[in-house]
């Protein structure tokens, strides 16, 4: 079955034109990335704990709002 990306299956949304670009760069730079991590792993370290703070925060505030809201 050969699908034209011009015109696309009738019913099915067109690809946006910049969607190859945007993944492209989007794979180089976690492709960077991931090198600065294996060059740095103390990188990774602080990256962990950051994820986590922000969950923590996140959370904290959640339940912060629940409980105002609740009285």
């Amino acid at each position: 079955m050969d699908i034209k990306l011009n015109r696309g299956m009738p019913g099915m949304p067109q690809i946006p034109t910049q969607l190859p670009t945007l993944l492209m760069v989007l794979g180089a730079v976690s492709a960077g990335f991931g090198l600065v991590l294996i060059f740095n792993p103390w990188l990774l370290i602080y990256l962990v704990a950051g994820v986590f703070l922000l969950i923590g925060a996140v959370l904290l505030m959640t339940g912060l709002r629940a409980k105002k809201m609740l009285g």
